[in-house]
């Protein structure tokens, strides 16, 4: 789950405050109210405020799409019927649309006027990327307008994060949601996952001190898991599913028992060796193996051609999971509809960013942050 980097009491609120009333003498002030709202957001996300507000209303929703039962959760402001909505997909984590930041960014966007109905894509929580979830996620972008409160909405959004908010764009470049989507926001995306699997399975500079692992490696993980009935033997394929899945969910990992080959111990290995090695043979079988089942659902070569609505990219300049270059790669391809790119040294990807900024370099986030919320507000 991508965190917003802050305080209990950011830094560079009042700042941006400061900056949006300059600029409300010049530019449009419904506009300019909204990314105020949305840095309002953003505010309360940073704070970890997961609570409860009376002013949301909070519902799950429970549809049928053929005979599979779907569910979703429904954030609403009380006593008000919005007029923007959005669909927000969580990352590939074990809670889904129950992890309490993204509870607290729902919660914060229904006080603020919106609609958000989070999806609860069960394969996601289960760490599993394949086949890629398009008929989930247009599923509920057909089901937004029947929802209770959704009477007056007149734009609804498509929104991802992580691995989700390359979904989110491809879902979108589908005909039969291009009239349902006003707009795409993606934060933390990736462009080419053979460039990012390099990423996850290269040596690197040891980062981490004993018994820990580099973020990076979660990502390694979940690809492993992917390709794990590559190895034949059945003994193998159990032992290492359950380590796999230990290791992503932070769990004590057993040692390897007795019937693991030899080759199942040298998928161990990979999965827990030191950051500064590697094993570049077995990264690529796993690598190939992914790429004839995944990479041909994802390709993103063509979304230029294929989406019909503004789309917004947000990366954490510090994301040491999917680097900010994805996103920025992604921004390049997309030229035939209005695209905006920020990347921020208030992100990260997995934890906030701790380190103290220049005031230079805050006040030039802000900005770039402000901004790229005032043309996001054009667009809900």
């Amino acid at each position: 789950m991508l965190r917003v980097s802050g305080r209990k009491n950011p830094t560079w609120l009042l700042p941006a405050i400061l900056a949006a009333a300059v600029l409300a003498a010049y530019i449009p002030a419904a506009r300019t109210i909204t990314a105020i709202r949305l840095l309002a957001v953003i505010r309360r996300v940073a704070s970890a405020d997961i609570n409860k507000l009376p002013s949301v209303q909070e519902a799950k929703i429970v549809r049928y799409m053929g005979l599979s039962e779907e569910e979703a959760m429904l954030y609403r402001p009380s006593g008000a019927e919005p007029k923007s909505g959005v669909v927000l997909i969580a990352g590939v984590s074990e809670l889904g649309c129950y992890h309490p930041r993204l509870v607290s960014l729902s919660r914060a966007l229904a006080q603020s006027g919106f609609l958000v109905l989070t999806p609860d894509i069960r394969m996601l929580r289960e760490f599993k990327i394949y086949p890629p979830p398009f008929d989930e996620i247009s599923f509920w972008l057909h089901e937004v307008p029947k929802l209770e409160g959704a009477r007056r909405l007149r734009h609804v959004g498509l929104a991802g994060i992580s691995f989700s908010g390359t979904l989110a764009l491809l879902a979108a470049a589908q005909p039969r949601n291009w009239n349902l989507v006003a707009y795409v926001l993606g934060i933390g995306c990736f462009d080419d996952l053979n460039r990012c699997s390099r990423f996850w399975f290269g040596a690197g500079p040891v980062t981490v001190g004993p018994g820990y692992y580099p973020t990076r490696y979660y990502a390694r993980w979940v690809m492993m898991l992917a390709a794990v009935d590559m190895l034949p033997s059945p003994d193998d394929r159990e032992f290492l599913e359950t380590a796999l899945r230990n290791l992503l969910l932070q769990k004590q990992v057993s040692s390897p028992r007795a019937g693991v080959t030899g080759e199942g111990l040298r998928w161990y290995h990979l999965a827990t060796m030191p950051e500064d090695q590697a094993d570049p043979e077995l990264a690529t079988r796993i690598g190939s193996q992914i790429a004839a089942r995944l990479y041909p659902h994802l390709g993103t070569d063509q979304l230029a051609h294929e989406l019909r609505c503004p789309i917004f990219l947000a990366h954490g300049a510090y994301d040491d999971l999917i680097l900010p270059e994805e996103s920025r790669a992604l921004h390049q391809k997309i030229n035939e509809v209005p695209s905006y790119l920020l990347i921020s040294p208030f992100l990260t990807h997995t934890h906030p960013w701790e380190k103290p900024l220049r005031w230079t370099t805050r006040t030039a986030a802000v900005f770039d942050l402000f901004l790229f919320f005032y043309h996001l507000a054009g667009a809900i």
